[in-house]
């Protein structure tokens, strides 16, 4: 689906989940097993002092989770890349099968979703093939583009990142029944 700048796809990596859940009982909680996930990037410089930053999302809008890892030295591209790592690292560590992923960055989500750019740097290639592997974990992925205006708490996020030593991680748990802790 092509809007404006704005573009998604879908990947459904576990076709027979919906059927599966549908055999069940009882339906399956999709307010227990959803989320967005919003990533930005930042690096003051480029190089220079990087973070990545992602929030987690319920499905009615509230923030559940902000994550935020400082990355030392590196370009904003790389500084993009980790945070949508990041924010699918997150989601997994708590439970989450299903997710729309959302960050302001072109390049991150062209390569991602469309294949359409190459990436030729050693670096980022070894971060797009861990997104990669990050979301085949899940039953779905649904990745767009958005304006940068709707992304401003994920570049709160990366902006606080750039303060920390590098490597050095925070984790802030703002939502209540949500991921593994809600089950």
């Amino acid at each position: 689906m092509i809007v404006g700048s704005s573009y998604s796809i879908t990947i459904c990596r576990k076709p027979f989940a919906l059927l599966a859940m549908a055999r069940r009982d009882s339906p399956p909680n999709f307010a227990q097993d959803s989320c967005t996930i919003e990533f930005d990037g930042a690096s003051r410089g480029n190089p220079g002092r990087a973070g990545a930053g992602a929030v987690l999302r319920a499905p009615d809008n509230t923030v559940l989770f902000r994550s935020r890892e400082g990355l030392g030295s590196a370009t904003n591209n790389v500084a993009e890349y980790r945070a949508l790592n990041l924010g699918l690292e997150t989601a997994l560590n708590n439970g989450f099968r299903n997710v729309r992923v959302q960050g302001d960055s072109q390049l991150v989500c062209k390569q991602q979703v469309q294949g359409e750019w190459r990436t030729h740097h050693p670096k980022m290639a070894e971060l797009c093939g861990q997104a990669q592997g990050l979301m085949s974990q899940f039953d779905s992925c649904d990745i767009q583009h958005v304006p940068r205006e709707f992304n401003s708490e994920a570049d709160a996020q990366a902006s606080r990142a750039t303060n920390l030593a590098q490597g050095e991680s925070q984790y802030d748990n703002a939502g209540r029944g949500y991921g593994r802790r809600g089950y």
